[in-house]
């Protein structure tokens, strides 16, 4: 991010797909804090058309949500876990995970690197005339536009349409009518001795 501003806004047009780790699906890259290769945080969209196994990342907290699709089944070494829409699920993201589709789904996923950044994912639910959803100034906030339009007030107002993003680490609002991810990265103090 720029230090003139601390909101970047990025259409869905822009953001970049690429191959997974295992090279068995895409993901639409949305936001990123580090290198590719050594990230501290990620946030990306998978796509996924058939069962497959989920690429392996030691050392990831890792967090996805089906957000298309009727269900998705992951099966990890400790037990089997069914993911529904819009209901985050909090894993290990080097465990070996089989996910099993009965047609094509998307998830959401947030990955943080353990020890130096923690996350949260949910859902907000905007409809017109409700009062806006605040997004406090803590830590960097990945918002996705799901479905319908979000307008984003922060020093100024921008329109978000679907798969549209914002990442911020200052206060913003969100209005209209749709449904918006929101994943919220906390860095880890660094204690210095």
């Amino acid at each position: 991010m720029s230090t003139e501003t601390l909101t970047t806004i990025t259409r869905a047009a822009d953001l970049a797909r690429v191959p997974w780790r295992n090279g068995q699906g895409m993901t639409t890259e949305i936001a990123l804090g580090g290198a590719p290769d050594d990230f501290i945080w990620r946030v990306s969209l998978a796509e996924v058309a058939r069962s497959g196994d989920f690429s392996a990342f030691p050392g990831i907290d890792r967090i996805i949500m089906l957000i298309e699709g009727s269900a998705m089944t992951l099966h990890l070494p400790d037990h089997t876990q069914v993911l529904r829409r819009d209901e985050p699920f909090a894993f290990d993201g080097g465990a070996p995970v089989r996910c099993v589709v009965d047609q094509p789904t998307r998830d959401l996923n947030v990955m943080t690197r353990r020890g130096e950044a923690q996350a949260t994912l949910d859902v907000r639910v905007l409809a017109e005339g409700d009062a806006p959803v605040v997004v406090p100034a803590s830590g960097v906030a990945v918002l996705v536009v799901l479905e319908g339009s979000v307008r984003l007030t922060a020093a100024g107002e921008t329109t978000l349409g679907v798969g549209d993003v914002a990442v911020t680490a200052e206060e913003v609002t969100a209005s209209g009518a749709g449904r918006l991810a929101l994943a919220r990265i906390v860095l880890a103090e660094v204690t210095v001795q």
